[in-house]
């Protein structure tokens, strides 16, 4: 099977190696330098720039994925999306073009930038980033409308400047110079509030809160993007026993806990949801 043709997505990515503009030809994105990187069949790219080591050990894998993919399918996170949308279409202007550009930071399974792109208003073209090799395979073929590519979000990101109405990051690494770099609007960064999934903390010592988090991602936006607003979303539910395995193993705890403690068969759970969403515009959009 021949590899795909590249996605509208493709064209906000420049060359990781000279930062030149990629375009496509032959089923690659190449760059004026001559630099080429091959379009999987699935439709996306890998743009990372040597096989060193990767951090959090390459991202996220196919059993981790498959959890988060069973949870958020279920519609348990849902409120991110519609958060998201909501305020950057009500505070901020229209984006240029009639057209959102959004850049999903730490794409995971997709599931946020397509229930982002199902919720705005007007057309988008969307865009993936995440270092997990197996992410961007699945996400590909389950979003076949939206472009994905790997890369290392502790880097500098193959993307151009000033380029995304809106830079979206859930649950996912949060780099705010280079967000930045390429912001011409909003950014979103979704993060545990101090109560998140309390009640599995206590029960199977999940990784705990991490104290003054929120005040240095509010610092971080200030200083590089521009004045935040926090949106708390916080509430009680009740996850079945599946439910609770995946809200467990779908994130970091999947590196951190051992699975013979989640062998046992778990009844219904009253679970807390504590989540928050810190929107920023950057200060050129609001000048």
């Amino acid at each position: 099977m021949a590899p795909l043709a590249s996605h509208s997505g493709h064209g906000f990515l420049r060359c990781p190696v000279c930062r030149l503009d990629l375009t496509v030809a032959a089923g690659s994105l190449v760059c004026l330098h001559r630099h080429s990187f091959d379009l999987a069949r699935e439709g996306y790219v890998n743009l990372l720039r040597s096989r060193r080591h990767r951090p959090a050990d390459g991202g996220d894998g196919p059993v981790q994925l498959e959890y988060r993919r069973a949870f958020l399918d279920a519609g348990y996170f849902d409120a991110v999306a519609s958060a998201i949308t909501t305020h950057v279409q009500h505070e901020g202007e229209k984006p240029e073009g009639g057209c959102w550009h959004v850049l999903d930071c730490g794409f995971g399974t997709g599931h946020h930038l397509a229930k982002i792109e199902a919720a705005l208003s007007l057309p988008v073209i969307g865009l993936g980033l995440d270092i997990s090799k197996d992410a961007p395979r699945r996400a590909a073929r389950r979003w076949p409308g939206l472009a994905f590519a790997v890369a290392d979000l502790w880097a500098e990101w193959p993307v151009k400047d000033a380029t995304f109405d809106l830079a979206i990051s859930v649950f996912a690494p949060r780099n705010f110079p280079e967000a930045a770099r390429v912001l011409r609007g909003w950014i979103a960064v979704t993060y545990p509030g101090s109560e998140h999934l309390r009640e599995l903390r206590h029960r199977f010592g999940l990784l705990d809160h991490q104290v003054h988090k929120s005040e240095r991602l509010i610092a971080a936006a200030n200083r590089l993007v521009g004045p935040p607003t926090i949106v708390r979303h916080h509430r009680e539910v009740i996850l079945e026993g599946a439910a609770v395995r995946a809200a467990i193993m779908m994130g970091p705890n999947a590196h951190h806990i051992e699975p013979s403690k989640l062998a046992a068969e778990m009844g219904p759970t009253a679970v807390t949801f504590d989540i928050a969403i810190l929107l920023a515009q950057t200060r050129e959009r609001m000048s």
